[in-house]
């Protein structure tokens, strides 16, 4: 642990060294001097502004210094604006994905935290050339999530915008827990509140505070046990009641909402008598639940792709039998859970629950999935933009409107009808600028 914090420390200096050549006031170049407006005229075949209203044939969109300022049909292109030709294609709002990790290497590998952030930082920019323009981080190590968006928003790399959790709050052994070493070599100096694990009321609290310290905007509970951790089950109980509430109670003092790890309903009454602001998974989510979480506006984060594609695939590709076995533990029960919320019309976000890169599932195979299961392409489109925008407090995002941020992506084919037009992503602009589109399908 101390090589890891020195190796933190290090990174730290380097972002430091580094000139923020970005840095200038709003509308200043680099001598000071005022800065033309940039304004790029985009002209779609079909609009969709906003995934609960119907779409726009032919719609326009201008956007002037990273902001929209004017929507509709048949709009006049300002003079010297930089012109966008998505005629032939779909435009809607940049997806925003409300559960992922980091990619930081192969799992079961430990690399150190200068090389995990670099790899993260790939994996970011991955996701913002798919079309995603947010995403919640909800547990990495070493802080490394704060330090990749600390990274994007001073415009040292490129990438979406972020909310981290830092470090998941877990019980030893629980589902944060990864390190399989005997006990003989266990660090004491690594089963501490700081990096997220508790065993009393007390060591919640110092987790919330040591993770809100370092920069996180959420703070993610595990409240059950999972499915890829090797050593709990996620049918488990693993933080009490009173944790639970202090958990909340800390987050709120700050402002900062809680999304809590569930895959067993009595661990989401737990969460949802404790005041938390998410159910991430719900497997065994019932109808009183869903009630519960109507009348008091809490969300639940689908991720149904990643179990549905465990239980499906996992053993030919050879995943860990426990990973499998596990999988299928939980895999009906957030169907049943889905299916309940859909149709109390719960409030519903999206989460791929996976990190980006090629060749990886993204949050376009979420809302493919939730299709498959039941939801209508719009509903999935309201989720994966919408939603998960407010829900992660992202205000300027989820659609396209006067004022709103100016991020657009362009499909081939209409997601309305298709919900499958999502895997054509065919231009993709982030703050009025284009950003070349990843297509590896």
């Amino acid at each position: 642990m101390t090589r890891r914090m020195a190796a933190m420390g290090v990174l730290g200096l380097a972002l430091a060294a580094t000139p923020l050549v970005h840095a200038q006031p709003a509308g200043q170049g680099a001598a000071g001097t005022a800065a033309k407006a940039s304004t790029t005229f985009v002209h779609c075949g079909t609009l969709i502004a906003d995934a609960d209203q119907p779409a726009i044939p032919g719609g326009d969109v201008i956007i002037t210094n990273g902001q929209v300022t004017a929507v509709g049909p048949s709009l006049t292109a300002p003079a010297g604006a930089e012109r966008q030709d998505l005629s032939r294609y779909t435009c809607m709002p940049g997806l925003v994905d409300a559960h992922i990790h980091l990619t930081t290497g192969p799992r079961g590998q430990y690399p150190s935290l200068p090389l995990a952030a670099i790899r993260a930082s790939k994996d970011m920019e991955y996701a913002l050339h798919s079309g995603i323009v947010g995403v919640r981080v909800l547990g990495t190590d070493g802080f490394i999530d704060v330090a990749v968006k600390d990274a994007i928003d001073e415009g040292t790399i490129p990438g979406p915008h972020m909310i981290p959790a830092a470090h998941a709050i877990s019980i030893p052994g629980g589902h944060g827990d990864f390190y399989n070493f005997p006990p003989s070599l266990t660090p004491e100096n690594y089963y501490t509140p700081v990096n997220g694990f508790i065993n009393s009321p007390a060591d919640a609290e110092a987790a919330v505070h040591w993770q809100l310290k370092y920069g996180a905007r959420v703070i993610k509970v595990l409240a059950s046990g999972g499915v890829l951790s090797p050593l709990d089950s996620p049918m488990s109980e693993q933080v009490s009641p009173e944790e639970l509430k202090v958990i909340v109670e800390q987050a709120h003092a700050a402002h900062v909402k809680v999304a809590a790890h569930d895959e067993n309903l009595p661990t989401i009454w737990a969460a949802l008598r404790a005041g938390v602001d998410s159910i991430e998974h719900g497997a065994g989510l019932d109808q009183d639940a869903a009630n519960y979480m109507k009348e008091h506006g809490v969300y639940l984060t689908e991720t149904l792709y990643i179990a549905n594609n465990i239980v499906e695939q996992g053993a030919k590709v050879h995943m860990p039998d426990y990973v499998v076995r596990k999988a299928n533990m939980i895999w009906q029960g957030e169907l049943q859970g889905f299916r309940i919320a859909l149709k109390s019309g719960l409030k519903i976000d999206a989460g791929s629950d996976q990190g980006y890169g090629p060749g990886t599932a993204t949050l376009r195979d979420e809302l493919m999935t939730e299709v498959r299961f039941g939801a209508t392409p719009q509903q999935a489109l309201r989720f994966g933009t919408k939603a998960s925008a407010d829900l992660l407090g992202l205000d300027d995002l989820g659609t396209i409107a006067k004022g709103k941020e100016g991020d657009i992506v362009a499909v081939e084919g209409n997601p309305l009808e298709d919900i499958h037009a999502l895997e054509r992503v065919r231009a993709v602009i982030f703050k009025g600028h284009a950003v070349p589109p990843a297509n590896e399908r």
